[in-house]
């Protein structure tokens, strides 16, 4: 099982930092099998997308295989060449995806955004079509904005639905953090606006959050990190270290 992680937030100190981090930690002791990559928002080169439909026509794609070997592969990729192209490999070989983001002004901060509409060359392909694999999102905030986080959800729900991933789960977390990153209450499971949740029916794995700290500023639980690179763990290849986002 190979689970993403993304964070949407501009603060890498910050509520959605902190849940992040616990998250991994979480998956790391009740998934010890399981491959993990978190990718933050915060310390990503990721730009806006132009409309320039230059992703529209496939172009080749230098791969590892299983062994290592370098692989020739033709994909809809963006033109331009920052770490979205490292999120799209990562996006491709994910079974889940999990989101953590807060709200700004009922929708996605602004470089989340940016990350989500260079999903864009995911609509010319075939990944929007056939089944789909699971993706989770976990809204936060401080509280009292009286107009919700409808906009969020569409936002995040359209844009993994062309990468061939649907919403089964949103946990609502505004108000259940505090600004030092530490739970204040439990998370509200709020029902999807098309009524269908897990639309397998099957109950997906809840992650105990209760022995989780919220991390030290700056620094993983799990060691050193490399700034500028997702972080990852994984059996089947060494463990990287990237930056945690806020």
């Amino acid at each position: 099982m190979k689970r993403l992680i993304l964070v949407g937030s501009p603060r890498t100190e910050g509520r959605s930092a902190h849940l992040a981090e616990m998250l991994f930690e979480a998956n790391i002791d009740e998934f010890p099998g399981d491959e993990l990559f978190l990718v933050p928002i915060s310390e990503v080169d990721v730009g806006p997308c132009i409309g320039c439909d230059g992703c529209r026509e496939k172009s080749e794609v230098i791969v590892k295989d299983d062994s290592g070997a370098e692989v020739s592969l033709w994909k809809h990729r963006c033109i331009f060449d920052d770490d979205m192209q490292t999120v799209y490999d990562l996006l491709d070989d994910a079974d889940e995806v999990v989101v953590v983001c807060p709200v700004y002004f009922s929708g996605a901060p602004a470089p989340f955004k940016c990350l989500l509409d260079r999903l864009q060359p995911y609509f010319w392909s075939d990944m929007r079509e056939g089944s789909k694999r699971p993706a989770v999102l976990h809204v936060l905030g401080e509280g009292g904005d009286p107009h919700g986080f409808d906009a969020l959800v569409s936002e995040v729900r359209s844009a993994l639905a062309v990468a061939g991933f649907r919403l089964e789960r949103l946990l609502d977390w505004v108000g259940c953090i505090d600004a030092e990153g530490e739970i204040t209450a439990e998370a509200k499971e709020v029902p999807l606006a098309n009524g269908k949740g897990d639309a397998a029916g099957k109950e997906r794995p809840k992650l105990d959050l209760s022995a989780q700290k919220k991390p030290a500023t700056g620094h993983s639980s799990k060691g050193s990190q490399q700034q500028g690179k997702p972080r990852s763990k994984g059996k089947s290849q060494p463990s990287k270290k990237g930056k945690p986002r806020g």
